[in-house]
């Protein structure tokens, strides 16, 4: 390997600009255009909170409160049918152990 090509390889021969392909100064007026839709962009409200706003003018409080509820108890439905599987599955380890045929009695 010869002296010209171990210089190459650790120095880069031309300056780095920021963009790739454009002269300096169009970079500049690139880089200014992108912050100005960037902030144009988080000066408006999300589709979320355009969407929230919309669903408030359509839906009365009493309605959203009433579907949260409906969610809530539908959830709660859920853990009521997880726990009686837990149980049965419970149960069914305690007979397949108990070789004496025991049988166990809950008291509250």
């Amino acid at each position: 390997m010869d002296e010209s090509t171990r210089a190459g390889r650790g120095s880069r021969s031309r300056p780095v600009t920021a963009s790739a392909g454009l002269p300096e100064s169009a970079a500049d007026a690139r880089m200014a255009e992108l912050e100005r839709r960037l902030a144009e962009l988080e000066g408006e409200p999300s589709m979320r909170d355009r969407g929230r706003k919309l669903m408030d003018r359509v839906v009365p409080p009493e309605a959203t409160r009433h579907f949260r509820n409906a969610g809530r108890e539908q959830l709660m439905g859920i853990r009521s049918i997880v726990d009686h599987w837990i149980k049965r599955i419970d149960d069914a380890e305690v007979q397949a152990t108990d070789p004496g045929g025991r049988h166990r009695i809950e008291i509250d």
